[in-house]
């Protein structure tokens, strides 16, 4: 599947400045989810995602130009994994966390229905 609107995706990321600073690092972490489309992340960068898939990497670049930034910024990227948005995270705007190791009748997780 490629990433497209109403997919949820797994990112690990490394952001650096102009200068070559790393400012944030999650490739070591658990990859960080965003509904495609949303506003979990900056549009213009969800823009260089379009179409790549579980798997990929690719640079993405948030330039100052752009009017969002006073400075350039640089993320390597790796996607990890593209699934569809169930019809509940659309509406949420987000996805939903499945990360319950066993979920009962009694437990409180979310339930797609």
């Amino acid at each position: 599947m490629h990433i497209a609107k109403n997919s949820v995706v797994s990112i690990r990321y490394i952001m650096k400045n102009a200068k070559g600073l790393i400012l944030e690092n999650t490739i070591n972490n658990n990859p960080v989810s965003y509904l495609h489309g949303s506003f979990g992340i900056q549009p213009l960068l969800q823009a260089q995602l379009e179409g790549l898939k579980a798997g990929d990497k690719k640079a993405v670049y948030l330039n100052a130009e752009s009017g969002l930034t006073r400075e350039d910024f640089i993320f390597e990227v790796i996607i990890d994994e593209v699934r569809a948005a169930l019809k509940e995270e659309i509406l949420l705007g987000y996805p939903v966390k499945f990360n319950v190791p066993k979920c009962e009748a009694d437990c409180d997780c979310y339930k797609a229905t």
